[in-house]
């Protein structure tokens, strides 16, 4: 489930980079599977990358204006060249749709990863959840 992806990916590998108050905040438990579903068919593209036995290792999504709202990776498949793979399969896609620029709103975790694709840090940002203050990074890629 990508619930699970997500879950994961928050509590084993951005709580490298952010205190457990901040990871409690983002993801206190995995979503509800109906609520992940809904916001994930909304219209945006969904790439989703599973291992041998079937079971979803990372995901990706692109909506219509260019934005990437989540991209994460359990942490089993982290380092693997799985994000790039699907980052890879987003990008032609945009290029093909006539998408000129993807942005992101990249955690500390996957500040690196979107740099290493060609990303520019545009601004940090600041922002509370659940009375936590916490920050990722406004990123901005202009394609060719």
């Amino acid at each position: 489930m990508l619930t699970d992806v997500f879950a994961s990916a928050v509590h084993g590998i951005a709580s490298r980079f952010y205190s457990p108050a901040q990871i409690r905040a983002w993801c206190p438990e995995a979503p509800s599977s109906e609520a992940f579903l809904r916001k994930l068919s909304d219209g945006r593209a969904v790439w989703v990358a599973a291992d041998d036995a079937d079971v979803p290792a990372a995901f990706i999504d692109l909506e219509a204006d260019g934005h990437i709202d989540m991209l994460f990776c359990h942490p089993r498949a982290a380092g693997q060249g799985v994000a790039a793979m699907l980052y890879g399969k987003l990008e032609e896609t945009a290029l093909r749709q006539g998408i000129g620029l993807l942005y992101t709103e990249a955690s500390e975790a996957a500040r690196g990863f979107f740099e290493r694709m060609g990303f520019v840090l545009e601004k940090r940002c600041e922002f509370e959840r659940g009375g936590v203050k916490i920050h990722n990074y406004r990123m901005v890629k202009i394609l060719d």
